[in-house]
């Protein structure tokens, strides 16, 4: 997935669908308790979470499988505008994603982290 032999890409890095299914499967739960993002994602398909892993498997270089299943980000921007959604609840689904990430038992990666062989 990375353009670079030997370098791994973010999403071969993070752990690839498996990581990225449990990611967005913590960080909805969290979602639909929130005060702030319930009501928006009341009534959200069950895939929902799903989706949202293949969109950023894609992004972070994994397989273009969202763009082939789904349309990519046109498609994405398209489900989401006339949602009315308010600078409040950006931000709080930006911080409950980045909080679900920064949970330490997704052991992302490599411990330590990866690095380049030395060769």
């Amino acid at each position: 997935m990375s353009d670079k032999p030997g370098t791994p890409s973010v999403y071969e890095w993070m752990g690839g669908a498996d990581a990225l299914e449990r990611l967005t499967d913590v960080f909805y739960g969290r979602v639909l308790k929130d005060p702030v993002l319930a009501p928006v994602f009341a009534g959200m398909d069950a895939r929902h979470p799903h989706h949202v892993a293949l969109g950023l498997g894609e992004v972070f270089g994994g397989p273009d499988t969202y763009s082939a299943r789904h349309g990519g980000h046109a498609h994405m921007a398209s489900r989401h505008l006339g949602r009315h959604i308010t600078e409040e609840q950006r931000r709080r689904w930006v911080d409950l994603l980045l909080d679900a990430a920064d949970m330490p038992k997704w052991e992302w990666g490599q411990t330590p982290p990866w690095q380049p062989d030395a060769g």
